[in-house]
């Protein structure tokens, strides 16, 4: 997905969730701040070692979520 599409998903999704200033990630971009693959997110999710959020078949993560959730571990 390109980085614009992605950016559209993203507005797409806080507008419909009301989520003001938070930023939507795709696997991959959490993933990042892990240090883990995207297939290691969508594992964490699955198995709600991580906060996610399905829309459809698309999984996403909320950056404050995760935020809290790594001061947690």
């Amino acid at each position: 997905m390109e980085k614009t599409d992605t950016r559209r998903v993203e507005k797409t999704i806080a507008a419909m969730l009301d989520l003001g200033n938070d930023v939507v990630l795709t696997p991959e971009e959490a993933g990042l701040m892990f240090g883990v693959s995207k297939w290691a997110m969508y594992k964490r999710a699955k198995n709600g070692q991580a906060p996610s959020h399905k829309l459809g078949t698309k999984v996403y993560f909320f950056k404050s979520e995760l935020m809290v959730h790594l001061k947690e571990l």
